[in-house]
Order: C-alpha cells, then structure tokens, then sequence
C-alpha cells in the first residue's frame, strides 16, 4: 500500500542554514528570533531578518515556522504578545510553542494563526494529543522517546497533525521537563539556555567506580524507519539541529529527501550504505533510533564521547616510529590526505598517507595505512572520520545557488501597435503581468522572430523562477528593443514575487489585551501546608505532624489500595485532606491502571496532575484537581488556562523568583514547593539499568501490582559531577529515571516572603524522606510557619534553618526564589 508522504522539516539556525535546507529539499523550516525561542546559542534572525527568513521560504514554496517555544514570564509577556502579532501579520505558516499561557492567549485573539505544540510540551499520550486539539492547537510535536506502538496509539485517537523528530541530537531527559542546567547553573533549557549538563562526565560510585558521559545520548537517526512512520500515519519528519552549521543541515535535509523520493517508485527504499557514511561523517555520536522499538537501554548512550565522532574508518593495528609517530590503521573505509580523523579523545588531520614507507594519494578499503598521530594508542582502538573537506565543498556547491526553482506558465502578446505584455503563472494561480511604456512597431530590418522573443521574456536568471510553459502571439514582422522585453520581464518578475508574499499576509491581533486579571478567589486566608508523601504509611505521620494536604504517589498506592484508604479515613477525621499525585509520565498503555486506581479509592479528595495533559486525562471524574509545576506555569495566562482546564490549586514553576510569583499570583491559588529534593529530570531511559546491565530473563518478570521485579536499580544511587557534587538517582516501577538536586532545597526561614507573593499552599517534598523524616520536617515547618503566623514580619527562621542544617549536611539552597534563571 502507497502511503502518502509527510512533510520534511529541516532546521534554519542562520540565513545559510535556511539556504542549506531549502536547495536540498525541504518542505518546511523552522527557525527563531534571538528572543523566546529554546536555541539561544543559534545564531537565529533578529525580527527583520526573521520576516526575511519567512519571505525566502515563501518565495520558494516552503512552510516558515517560527519557534517561540520557551516559558514568557509575567513581565515578558505583552512583547511576546506583541511578536507573535507580527508574526501573525507578515505570515508566518505556524508557531511553535511551549508556553501554555501563549497557547491560550493565541487561541482567542489570534485565531488565525497556526500552532504547533512544542515537544518542550511534553505529549506523549492520546490524552494529551486531544487536549491540544480542544485546545485549537493544529499540531503536536510528539515526545522523542514514543515507540512506533504508541505513536500510531495517539494517531488513531486524535485527528491532530502529529510531527516527529527523525534525525539530530537527543536529549536524555523528557523535553520540558529538565530543570538540571537551571539548578546548576542558573540557564534554564525551559528559556533557550541550556548549558547541556548532560554532556558533561560524571562517575557512578559503588564498589566499581563507573566514570563517563552517563547521561549523553546518542543521536537519532530514523532513515531506515521512514516507511514505518509514513504507515502509521505521521505528518511532518523533523530533523534537529538549528545550532548545527548549514552543511550538516544540507547533508541531512538533502540524505531524508533523496530517501523519501525513491519511496515514490519502491516502497521499500532504503538508505544507501554511502548516504549513511555521509551522515555519520557529518555529525555523529554514534546513531541510535531511539525508543521506536521500544527501550533501547545501554545501546542509546554515547558514554565514551559526548561529542561527534564520525564515520568509523578501521582499527588501530600498530603504533611507532621515531619523533612524532605514527598509526597503522587496517581501513574499512576508504581515506584520503586532508580528511580529518579522531582516535579517542584526540583528532588530527592526515598530511601524509604511507603504506609501508611508500606515500600515497588514497588509503584503499581493505589495505594498512599509518599516519603521523602524536599520541600513542593501543591496538583494536577505533579510528573515526569526522571531516572529510569534499564532502563540504560539495554541500556548500548544494546551497549558494538558486537551484530550487518555481516553475511559470508564460504568455506574451505582441502585436503591432500595441504594447507588449507578459503575463507570468505560477503552480498555485497566482498571477502578475507587465505591460511596456511604448507599442510595438513593424520591423525596417531584421524583424524579431517567436524563437528569439522567447529566448528573451525566460531569462529569469538568479530569480527563484524558470519558464516551464510558454505560449506566444505575435505578430509577423514587429521590432522590440531587447532592454524593453527586460524592463517588462522584470516588472512582471517584481510583480509575481510581491504577491507571492502578499498572499501569506495577514491582519492579526489588533489591541489584544495584556495579560488576564481575575477577581480574588475565595480561597483559604489561612495559609495550608502540604506535603507530598511516596506511599500511605507516611500519610498519618504528616497529618499527626501538622500537614493539612497530603499528595500520596500513586506507586505507592497500586497494590495497596485498602491501606490507602484506611489512612485516607484517619486523615479526614483529623480534619486533613489527601490527594493522589499522579505519576510524571502516564502513557497511553499505563493509562488504565492510573485512572483504575484512583477509581478503586474510597474517599480521596483530589488528584495532583503533574502536567496538563493528565488534568484532561480526569476532567471528567467529579473529583478536585489540582497541577503540579511540571506544568510549567510561569505567567498569569497559564494560571488562566490551568484554571479552565479544572486545576484549583496550582503549583508554579520552581524556576520563578517570589518577585515574579507577586506579579502573577492574585487571583489563583498557588502552591509552591518549600523544602525537598527537587527534581531535575525524569528520563524514559533507565540509566541504572543500562550501566549495570539490567538485561537478564528477571527484566520481564512482574509484581502483584504489574510492575518489573529484581531489578538492579532498586538499590539508591546518585551520581557525581567534576564539581564533587552529587545529584540522587532513582528508577520508578516503570523503570523511568529520576535525577534529583544535589542540594535540599529549604524556606524554612523565608516564610513571609512567600506569604506576601501571594503563595497559600507550602508544600515539602518528601517523596525521598523515611518515615521519620516525614513526621520531623513537617513539625518544624508547621512551627515555623504557626510562628510566622502570629509574628509576621518580626518573624525569625534562623533557629529552625538551623536545624534544618544538622539534618542535611550536604547543604540546602533557596533555589530559584531569589536568584532566578536566565
């Protein structure tokens, strides 16, 4: 069966990226201004080259989509609003979007404008993918880490154009769900930031010390899965890279274009093994296809090299020679002088190629070369090609001319005592003529022929045109001066070109408003404490210690459902409340046992959702909602949105400082997270399980609750940066990775700040507390904050911080509160 094939979507950094994508076959870009958008290190466009940009793709029949896909804080916002507008003006093919308050306010007041679904959104269920639709939403870039199952899942139950990543750089924590580059270094990757905490090397403590890029992931690479995708019904093949140079960006774009287009005459096309050379010569940390077969574990990671290696060539089979040295390396790839190569954390660029003591143009497959290399390496290491000079000059052959050209249909009149016309059609309908200043005259010598005028009127030269179809009348024995025949062709040129632009234009967002204000609700005046708990024992202890919410993880709650509800029971008649936190990442075929669950629970009060997709998820159970700041909340537009999703209480982004909380505050009942292990990245893959090589028959062996058992990361682990610091590590039932801060964070003493943002719920995390923990933590917090109470802002935490000190002696932090994120 002849599948229809999706759109390739290719990254624009730069103006020469852009160049890159389009000559090599792309059929959208997607590009970003220097603001709001999540590649702050790309060159990108500032806002006029940015309606350059659009006009460029417009001009060559290629979608523009323009990323506007970080977190808008509350003072931000009207620029944004105000960007977008342009945006919306000048014709921009779509948004890319993260932010869900820009989501909502785009929704009402600029209807006409196209949004895709950042995949910093984070959908990765069907629950989600409908949300975004009701929502107005066009398209959902999906999460990378979906399996072909599941994608074709969420294609059979929403009608939303679904997009895919298939090529570039992954990243190993779920895409808007990181706050590790924050936390660390104050550059929130949720802002275009991020400092790629990821690539950096970290040792795994234990009995045998593990030390590598543990956290670096290879790269995509989904040529050899197109037809699968195209089977299953996907819309749009996204391919990484807008902080990439515009070579990489032809390679790729130019390697998917090629592969896609023999679909048209074989369905089972495949990559050649000399386009996978290319790719991997290219940019490369070894190629990975991801989590479309399911978990890939070990083999998704690049924990030797965190950065390209390119296309192995051989092996080492000797190393010697006097002064500089040299390496022998048997070939499996052929190489010549001038090609770039890397040996383990080194690289050189060969000179010289020797066979023996003979030199030689080409090093052959198959035949021992050796080249001057400085350091010395064993045998068997592996010899890669990482820059190959031929292979750039012809990418950039590719890219710096026209060869993208539009075809026209043109017709010309010329007759005597007329003025000449030309009249220039493109494939779409869209038409412009031109007609001269002068009428034509009859010939005195050497009259001007139908061969010769249509010579003349398809020069379109470097325009991004060609003549296709062309149909003259004329009369017999007329005479056109040459520069009138031009002047006209370039008139209609201009002309076709303008309205080719004008047709994407158009009239968006006059007057929106700014962000929305609503009446104070009437919430508590009494400030709440809460407390999030890994399982029913802890509930009590809270509730006994002074919590008047607690969110008991749903982990702890499958297969322990009457104990649950019992403590449940005994939080009510202290007059407490219980909520079910759901879990981070809920896919389509988790989704009944979470919604079961909670179902099976005789009395809870409401259900903490970590992001939106999982409030429409239970928005039709007649139960509280409340949304965890996996959300992202990070302006009053949000709250607005969350609200009308259901969510009462609503948990901010931990990256806003209190001042930007005051800001967006009144109106909503906010919470925010005061003391506890913050959590800086959930993964899909198991990082414990891949390094200590959870791969036995016990993998697939499950719990009385559905769960895996004996597994080897069961145990606690953190990991440990170059800085010493040491950041905890914990798999959940469904073997997702957990990666928490290496500090506590800790308010203790900064109550009334938080008061005076306008924060009525304080919650500890104490998901990773012992029991006893649970009940020490929450009775100092309920002191502390009784005290603030009644003192105010006489008020003096320094005695409990100080306590607080003694318990955790790897240091607390503020985190974001004070200091902020870029």
């Amino acid at each position: 069966m002849k599948h229809k094939t999706p759109e390739l979507l290719s990254p624009a950094g730069s103006m020469e990226s852009l160049k890159a994508a389009v000559e090599n076959g792309a059929d959208a870009v997607y590009l970003g201004a220097r603001e709001f958008s999540a590649r702050q290190s790309a060159d990108n466009f500032d806002r006029e080259g940015l309606l350059e940009a659009i006009d460029f793709a417009h001009q060559r029949d290629v979608f523009a989509y323009i990323t506007v896909n970080t977190l808008v804080k509350e003072g931000e916002f009207n620029d944004a609003t105000a960007y977008l507008e342009l945006l919306c003006n000048h014709g921009a093919d779509a948004v890319i979007v993260q932010d869900i308050g820009l989501l909502g306010m785009l929704r009402t007041h600029m209807p006409d404008l196209p949004i895709s679904a950042s995949t910093q959104m984070t959908i990765h269920n069907s629950a989600g993918a409908r949300m975004l639709q009701d929502l107005g939403v066009k398209r959902a870039v999906l999460a990378r880490e979906m399996s072909l199952d599941e994608i074709r899942t969420v294609r059979s139950n929403t009608d939303i154009e679904l997009e895919v990543f298939v090529h570039g750089a992954l990243c190993i924590c779920y895409s808007g769900r990181c706050l590790m580059s924050s936390f660390m270094g104050g550059r929130s990757g949720n802002r275009g930031h991020c400092a790629q905490p990821c690539r950096k090397l970290y040792e795994l403590p234990g009995r045998r010390n593990t030390t590598g890029y543990l956290l670096s992931p290879k790269d995509l690479n989904m040529s050899s899965r197109l037809h699968d995708l195209m089977e299953v019904g996907v819309d749009s093949l996204k391919i990484e890279g807008r902080m990439k140079r515009p070579e990489y960006v032809a390679v790729v774009t130019r390697t998917y274009r090629d592969i896609l287009d023999r679909f048209s005459d074989d369905q089972n096309a495949a990559i050649t093994p000399e386009e996978q050379q290319r790719l991997e010569t290219i940019f490369s940390r070894g190629f990975t296809e991801g989590y479309i077969s399911g978990d890939p574990g070990r083999s998704l990671m690049s924990m030797e090299k965190p950065g390209n290696r390119g296309t192995l060539i051989g092996r080492v089979t000797g190393y010697g020679g006097g002064g500089r040295g040299r390496v022998s390396v048997k070939l499996d790839v052929p190489l010549n002088p001038g090609e770039g190569v890397s040996i383990g954390d080194n690289g050189t660029t060969i000179n010289t190629l020797w066979i023996g003591r003979k030199k030689i143009d080409k090093g052959h497959v198959g035949s021992t070369v050796s080249f001057t290399f400085d350091t010395p390496v064993p045998n068997g290491t592996p010899v890669y090609k990482n820059f190959d000079p031929v292979l750039m000059e012809w990418t950039k052959q590719t890219y710096h001319s026209i060869q993208r050209k539009i075809p026209l249909d043109i017709e010309v009149e010329a007759m005597v005592d007329k003025q000449l016309l030309i009249k220039l059609i493109d494939q779409n309908g869209v038409t412009a003529q031109a007609v001269s200043d002068i009428v034509i005259s009859s010939a005195r010598q050497r009259p001007l022929d139908e061969k010769g005028l249509g010579v003349q009127v398809s020069k379109l030269g470097d325009t991004v045109f060609v003549a296709d179809n062309l149909d003259i009348q004329m009369d017999e024995n007329i005479f056109i001066p040459i520069g009138v025949i031009n002047s006209v062709r370039r008139e209609a040129v201009e002309k076709l070109a303008q309205l080719r632009e004008e047709k994407y234009r158009r009239k968006c967002g006059t007057n929106v408003p700014g962000t929305t204000r609503h009446a104070k609700n009437n919430g508590a005046s009494r400030p709440v404490l809460s407390i999030r708990v890994s399982g029913p024992d802890d509930v009590n202890t809270a509730v006994a210690a002074g919590a008047e919410r607690v969110y008991v993880d749903i982990e702890g709650i499958i297969g322990n459902i009457p104990l649950t509800n019992v403590a449940i029971e005994q939080a009510h008649l202290a007059g407490a409340t219980v909520y079910v936190r759901l879990p981070d990442i809920v896919k389509d075929g988790e989704a009944d046992l979470v919604i079961n669950t909670v179902r099976g629970l005789s009395a809870p009060d409401g259900i903490l959702a970590a992001a939106p997709d999982q409030l429409y998820m239970f928005k039709d159970m007649d139960i509280a909602l409340a949304v965890d700041y996996p959300a992202n909340a990070f302006n009053s537009q949000s709250l607005d949105v969350l609200t009308g999703m259901g969510a009462g209480s609503i948990t901010v982004s931990p990256e806003l400082t209190l001042k930007e909380i005051t800001d967006m505050s009144e109106g909503y009942e906010i919470e925010c997270v005061v003391q506890g292990g913050v959590q800086l990245m959930v993964s899909e893959h198991c990082l414990i399980g891949g390094i200590k090589g959870c791969r036995s028959p016990k993998r697939d062996e499950k719990d009385n609750r559905g769960f895996r058992v004996d597994r080897p990361c069961d145990t606690p682990y953190a990991i440990r940066d170059e800085k010493e610091f040491t950041f905890p590590v914990e798999q959940d039932a469904r073997c997702r990775t957990h990666v928490y801060n290496s500090r506590e964070l800790c308010m203790i003493d900064r109550l009334p700040g938080l008061l005076d943002a306008g924060v009525e719920l304080l919650r500890i995390d104490g998901m990773r507390y012992s029991n006893v923990q649970v009940g020490e933590i929450t009775g100092l917090y309920r002191q502390a904050l009784d005290t603030c109470l009644e003192a105010g802002e006489e008020f003096d935490g320094s005695e409990y911080l100080a306590l607080m000190k003694q318990m955790f002696t790897s240091g607390l932090t503020s985190g974001h509160y004070f200091r902020g994120v870029l």
